[in-house]
């Protein structure tokens, strides 16, 4: 109403040429000046070579319709094509697809990290419609290397603990429920961890390596003033303590090493694992025939009870060599947008904003989450990060030294206190060697 009173008023001193602007015909002028824009074409990476028909059908198509002049190119991570090969080759991407990890391990350790906070501004972006349950991951994170924000998520996923229906109605044993503790499910492990006709079944497998890095406790691998790791603390030993102890139940063979790939095929391929503990996205790689699952909240601390693991978002990074910038935040800005949220909650992806209708909307067109416990989902609350880390000082992939050692004390060859102390000597070693460059 009011925007056809200005109109008719403007008519009395403004030309009719002028008056255009007040039209419907407004918005198609646009659209067509869009059409009208040069061809960019935005390469595309992430650490999932398998996500390329899913990206086109969820993105690209639909970035396609609304910016015409915007094509993709796919860069997934294969030998040879790692981000480091395509940075020295000259194919460096205009958007990285990724978690957290990859701000640390791929973008600073190349210099490829950009601030979005002036496009953020100039686009009049509203940060305030993303929830801050993941917006303070990235803010926190690019603290750390004197930044704003040098990335957005886009795509949320959240901790749970899976089951397999099978394995508790074969020996009779309840169903897990939401809001219990680690040590609630550890008595249900026990129960499962058996071998009956040849076959050990496992009480509990898990995402260690994500359990850890977003820890219930907030526990931060660093001291946030000094140039030094902090892992030797109570809250570690505990976090070590209560993951670790699923694994030396008893087996009919000793563990061999684990990692997530392991964990998950341990559960949905081999299916002798009762539970899982993981991020939703895990459900993205259950077989098509496998259907007797559920899901509750993850278990929780007894130091920090109702709190979840930290919820892991997948960001849109833009790189520093980007000849594209703008052109590569409308794509964020669309993906971000209502009707994109909207669609990506139907099919099974946790959106960031928070916007009731969008978070209810979860998994409505999703075929394999039909029937599941959706709920689960929401039963805690995520927690809050650790302060952000003075930027001054010196960080460093964990990874690999954390791997070794949790993996050494599920195998029996460390008790706790040692590997802690272990693991803080070597990320002080790796601390000392970068700082040494």
């Amino acid at each position: 109403m009011w925007k056809k009173s200005v109109c008719i008023t403007l008519t009395i001193v403004l030309p009719a040429a002028l008056l255009a602007a007040c039209s419907p015909s407004d918005s198609k002028g646009k659209a067509a000046q869009e059409d009208k824009r040069q061809p960019v074409t935005l390469k595309f990476y992430t650490g999932d070579k398998d996500y390329e028909t899913r990206f086109k059908n969820e993105i690209a198509d639909k970035v396609k319709q609304k910016y015409p002049y915007i094509s993709f190119e796919f860069q997934g991570a294969d030998k040879g094509k790692e981000i480091q090969d395509l940075v020295v080759a000259g194919e460096s991407p205009d958007i990285y697809y990724q978690g957290l990890s990859a701000l640390d391990n791929n973008l600073v350790k190349f210099d490829l990290q950009y601030d979005l906070s002036d496009l953020i501004k100039k686009n009049n972006f509203d940060l305030s419609r993303i929830d801050p349950a993941y917006l303070d991951i990235i803010k926190n994170a690019s603290a750390t290397y004197g930044g704003s924000y040098f990335g957005l998520p886009v795509t949320g996923y959240t901790p749970v603990l899976f089951y397999n229906k099978d394995i508790f109605d074969k020996f009779g044993v309840p169903y897990p429920k939401d809001g219990m503790t680690w040590d609630d499910a550890y008595a249900i492990a026990q129960k499962l961890n058996r071998v009956e006709d040849g076959v050990q079944y496992r009480g509990m497998t898990m995402n260690f390596t994500y359990l850890l890095d977003n820890n219930q406790l907030a526990a931060p691998y660093f001291h946030l003033k000094e140039d030094r790791a902090a892992i030797q603390t109570d809250a570690w030993k505990s976090i070590f303590a209560t993951l670790s102890k699923f694994y030396r139940l008893p087996l009919d063979k000793p563990l061999d090493d684990r990692s997530r790939v392991k964990e998950v095929s341990a559960f949905t391929k081999e299916r002798v694992s009762a539970m899982h503990a993981d991020v939703t996205a895990a459900i993205e790689s259950f077989p098509d025939d496998f259907t007797r699952w559920d899901m509750v909240s993850l278990p929780t601390m007894k130091e920090a009870p109702g709190t979840n693991a930290m919820v892991n978002p997948r960001f849109y990074y833009i790189m520093s060599s980007s000849k594209h910038k703008e052109e590569a935040f409308k794509v964020i800005d669309f993906v971000l947008s209502d009707e994109m949220q909207m669609a990506a909650s139907k099919a099974g992806k946790a959106t960031v904003l928070s916007k009731p209708d969008i978070q209810k909307a979860y998994s409505q067109d999703f075929a394999a989450m039909k029937g599941k416990n959706t709920g689960a989902l929401y039963v805690n609350k995520s927690v809050k990060p650790a302060p952000p880390r003075d930027p001054k000082l010196t960080t460093v992939s964990t990874a690999s030294p954390l791997n070794k050692e949790f993996n050494n004390v599920i195998k029996g060859v460390k008790d706790v206190n040692t590997a802690l102390r272990d693991l803080e000597d070597s990320v002080n070693k790796l601390i000392a060697a970068e700082k040494s460059k």
